[in-house]
């Protein structure tokens, strides 16, 4: 089953079990292609970007649901704000048949906390991420479902040589950008036009009280230049000039914007001594290589400082896109103790663990999984198994449950 196809089959499940369905995912992923494909046969789909029906969800926000015909969907719902989000509640309460309406927002605001609680039990969540590098080349992809299993070291991986990494993560996965003009010029402009779209004063203020939002570009900016980094918010609120009061709550607000992701720290009882601080990626890594000023050629090169940390938010990336349709619930975190050990990336379902580490190599060594050997030893039988991701094509076992395996393991 195709990755659409996957998320279409969760969706219409979703429906079946929920009054209310929340599509989630940044602007230009496919949200209204997908939404406009699960209300094909099932009802009609009005878009508050458009200004006449968003002034009437505005003015009169219990009059405007009440005048949608039944099993609607409403795209960028978040525009309506919090008068229609109770007004959306209200309607809910009312009556409990299942699949009501399909919401689609290009923010986090449907999932927030505040709002989440307003909305607990009502309704069920999808998020659509940029394209995966599977989808990019039309493979099936199961690399989360074969880590859990253990079954990573047999499967055949495809040779990818490091320019070829350097491109896809230039390319990343809007769909515009990734299967448009391949041009240095045309993805410069795209991804300036969609960071100053996206960041605009009328988007931001969807989703927060903004009182410096000419931060933001710097803000985006030092967050590339920090990619697969520890977020230190007193550093960065020195570099920006402001409070670390500010730069959390705007930290906050890029991650609702699916601008950044902020992947939490990890920890358990066996592993007290672990940091607590976020590390930052920000959600697909052709805007981080814009920002940065980094092109193919540049990230390609042995000696580029960039193309480690943008690999590692590339893996990143593609490993939170797969979590998202796994049929159990998957959470990422990362592992950094007081000792500098460090973990890129932990996988949790259920009692069960995956650690990964991302190397900007073509030659695994049995040094490079020390970590994750720490980290194995420390979780015991828990611990299903570590991975070392290279640039190479080999695949090898490092020790008891580790084993190193290319990047391209991800679609392979």
């Amino acid at each position: 089953m195709g990755i659409e196809r996957r998320l279409r089959s969760q969706a219409d499940e979703l429906l079946e079990g929920f009054r209310a369905l929340v599509v989630n995912g940044p602007r230009q992923a496919g949200k209204t292609t997908l939404v406009r494909q699960l209300q094909h046969g099932r009802g009609p789909v009005v878009s508050l970007d458009d200004p006449a029906v968003l002034a009437v969800a505005l003015e009169d926000p219990v009059g405007f649901l009440g005048s949608l015909p039944p099993r609607v969907a409403i795209d960028e719902f978040q525009r309506g704000g919090p008068a229609l989000l109770l007004a959306l509640k209200m309607r809910l309460d009312a009556g409990r048949e299942r699949g009501q309406y399909v919401l689609a927002g290009s923010t986090r605001f449907l999932t927030m906390k505040r709002v989440g609680e307003t909305l607990t039990g009502r309704v069920g969540v999808v998020e659509l991420l940029p394209l995966s590098a599977g989808e990019l080349r039309g493979r099936f992809e199961s690399f989360v479902e074969r880590a859990f299993a253990g079954q990573l070291i047999d499967a055949a991986c495809e040779p990818i040589h490091r320019r070829e990494y350097a491109a896809a993560i230039a390319a990343g996965g809007f769909p515009e950008l990734a299967l448009g003009p391949s041009t240095a010029r045309f993805r410069s402009r795209w991804c300036e036009s969609y960071l100053r779209t996206v960041t605009a004063v009328a988007n931001v203020e969807q989703v927060a009280d903004i009182r410096r939002p000419e931060i933001f570009g710097d803000m985006l900016g030092q967050l590339a230049a920090r990619s697969a980094c520890e977020l230190v918010v007193a550093d960065l609120g020195r570099e920006l000039g402001t409070s670390h009061l500010l730069v959390t709550s705007y930290l906050d607000v890029l991650a609702t914007l699916y601008l950044v992701r902020l992947v939490p720290a990890w920890t358990t009882s066996h592993t007290n001594r672990s940091k607590r601080r976020p590390v930052g990626h920000l959600i697909d890594t052709a805007l981080a290589a814009h920002l940065l000023g980094q092109s193919i050629d540049d990230l390609a090169r042995i000696d580029s400082r960039w193309f480690g940390p943008l690999l590692e938010s590339y893996v990143v990336g593609e490993i939170a896109k797969q979590a998202g349709w796994s049929e159990r619930t998957v959470s990422l975190g990362h592992y950094r103790d007081r000792d500098q050990r460090e973990v890129d990336l932990v996988l949790e379902r259920g009692r069960d663990v995956v650690a990964v580490e991302v190397k900007a190599t073509a030659t695994p060594l049995p040094a490079h999984a020390r970590h994750l050997a720490f980290l194995r030893d420390r979780v015991g039988e828990r611990f299903k198994c570590g991975i070392v991701m290279h640039t190479g094509d080999q695949r090898l076992r490092l020790g008891d449950r580790l084993f190193a395996v290319p990047v391209s393991a991800l679609w392979s």
